[in-house]
């Protein structure tokens, strides 16, 4: 039941409402422990995936700082969230409107 009420606060518009910005001014701070973090383990991921990825940006920041083989894609419940990520796709940068529970069931 709790979890139904959190996952309804952001596919009804509700969190939307309350963090227009979806955190989005976060996402430089998040990018630049990510970066070092991938280099102190030598990690050169071919695909990145980012589950509830919000607004994207932390997505689209990492594209900018990683090799040009690398893919990313996000994925989020909120339909208002995807508004927001639609203009930051590109070719490498994919984003999906999805749980990705139901998507990919055995990830969980």
């Amino acid at each position: 039941m709790l979890e139904a009420r959190s996952e309804a606060r952001y596919t009804s518009g509700e969190h939307f409402e309350k963090v227009p910005g979806w955190h989005v001014e976060e996402s430089p701070w998040k990018v630049r422990h990510i970066i070092p973090m991938l280099a102190r383990h030598q990690l050169e991921p071919r695909t990145v995936c980012d589950v509830g990825c919000g607004a994207g940006e932390v997505l689209r920041l990492l594209q900018a700082h990683m090799n040009d083989a690398c893919t990313f894609w996000g994925y989020d419940i909120s339909p208002q969230a995807m508004e927001m990520c639609r203009e930051k796709a590109n070719k490498r940068l994919h984003f999906k409107l999805a749980d990705i529970r139901e998507e990919h069931p055995f990830l969980i």
